[in-house]
């Protein structure tokens, strides 16, 4: 076994050089190969993490509404998710139009809820950017994306027109057409005074969501005080909450819990899909590097087609012939992985800098977040998948050695010494 491996090192570098042209070319597309799955993996765990993280963190672990649309009663089902081990509070939530120095957004949704509710569920520290956590009755709390769009700040007065008041003033005609509404009564809107800014760092979020007192949504809406439209709940464990939900919907049966999981289902899905093709699609560079290496040794092969008859002629078997070519590829995969897996882990630790670098070359943001939710590049490294990625490369390199080793190991030794 020494003698096999001792040629299968020689064969990779010429006498009069320390490395091999060829061999070289062969190991940069391992280290390519490695390198471009090692990052996109990365990217696409990171994405899947931090959007995981961004949805517990935007969201209620479950949420508890009923058919009709309002909660008239949200305080017994309060009790009830704090009993089973949960957390929850009311909500009164829905589209809205907003109306600021005659111009109007209707990209608006508005949340009602308690301030002190508030503050349990978000860490105020960190969300918090200007003014403070208070509604004081008429307190509004926008997104900095919000107040940048408006061009407002802390103090300005904003009018809140509801949905459901703006459709009922009109009323659709048989055979098309709409006509004023005679039995709706002219309605003010809504005013409201910005109290604070907040970001919590997701794009979608922060571009649409307000906070205010939940009686004050519920009288914008139309209702009484102290309804909800809907309880969100949280867990103490968002990612193992099904025992938590199966009591919860043996005691309020009548009402619909969905749990962000099931309530994201689609996003999560189309995530891990995503990840799946991307190594399925990026696995041909390496198969590509492993074909190189194929060619690489047929080449090697006829060059040496003396030496190999001089080894099977002094008494080398087929087998070890074949094991000298095959290890040249596993040496070539092997060293190709390990370059691979140290440049991919660079490209990674510094992937925000060479995104801003190629956003100012090429003069446009390549990473928009209002595309992508997040203000930066999220990435993550799973040790099992880099284990994953290192094997089949190795594996690939040393099956694309195969074909030539055992045409070298066919050689007869008189016809290979009269070469």
């Amino acid at each position: 076994m020494r003698t096999e491996i001792f040629l299968a090192l020689r064969h990779l570098r010429p006498r009069r050089s320390a490395v091999s042209l060829i061999t070289v070319t062969s190991l940069l597309g391992v280290i390519l190969g490695v390198t471009v799955l090692m990052v996109v993996l990365a990217v696409m765990t990171g994405f899947t993490e931090r959007m995981k993280q961004k949805l517990v963190e935007t969201q209620a672990h479950f949420q508890i509404d009923d058919r009709a649309y309002v909660i008239r009663d949200p305080g017994k089902i309060v009790e009830i998710v704090k009993k089973a081990g949960g957390r929850a509070c009311p909500v009164m939530q829905g589209p809205v139009l907003a109306q600021f120095r005659g111009r109007l957004d209707p990209g608006v949704m508005i949340f009602g809820v308690n301030i002190e509710d508030l503050k349990k569920q978000f860490d105020s520290v960190s969300m918090l950017k200007e003014g403070n956590l208070s509604f004081d009755g008429r307190g509004l709390i926008i997104s900095r994306d919000i107040a940048q769009r408006w061009r407002l700040g802390v103090g300005d007065k904003v009018m809140i027109h509801s949905a459901k008041k703006l459709t009922g003033l009109v009323t659709f005609v048989k055979g098309g057409g709409v006509k004023l509404n005679e039995k709706a009564s002219a309605y003010l809107p809504a005013e409201f005074t910005i109290t604070g800014i907040y970001e919590v760092g997701k794009y979608d979020f922060d571009s649409m969501v307000v906070f205010c007192d939940i009686d004050a949504a519920a009288e914008l809406f139309g209702f009484d005080w102290g309804y909800a439209s809907a309880v969100l709940g949280w867990s103490p464990d968002p990612f193992d909450q099904e025992k938590l939900l199966g009591k919860l919907r043996n005691e309020l049966h009548s009402y619909r819990i969905v749990s962000w999981e099931e309530k994201n289902q689609q996003l999560l899905g189309v995530l891990a899909v995503e990840k799946r093709m991307m190594f399925f699609l990026l696995i041909f560079i390496v198969l590509v590097a492993a074909f190189s290496i194929a060619n690489t040794l047929i080449t090697s092969i006829y060059q040496k087609t003396r030496e190999i008859g001089m080894l099977k002629a002094l008494g080398m078997t087929d087998g070890g012939v074949t094991l000298v070519f095959v290890l040249q590829g596993f040496f070539i995969g092997l060293a190709g992985s390990i370059g691979g897996v140290i440049s991919g882990s660079l490209v990674i630790a510094f992937r925000n800098d060479i995104l801003q670098l190629a956003s100012r070359i090429t003069g446009s943001e390549l990473f928009p977040k209002r595309f992508y939710y997040f203000s930066d590049l999220p990435a993550m490294i799973v040790p099992e998948d880099v284990v994953f990625i290192v094997v089949s490369s190795v594996l690939l390199c040393t099956l694309g050695a195969l074909l030539p080793a055992l045409r070298a190991a066919r050689m007869d030794p008189a016809d290979a010494l009269r070469y």
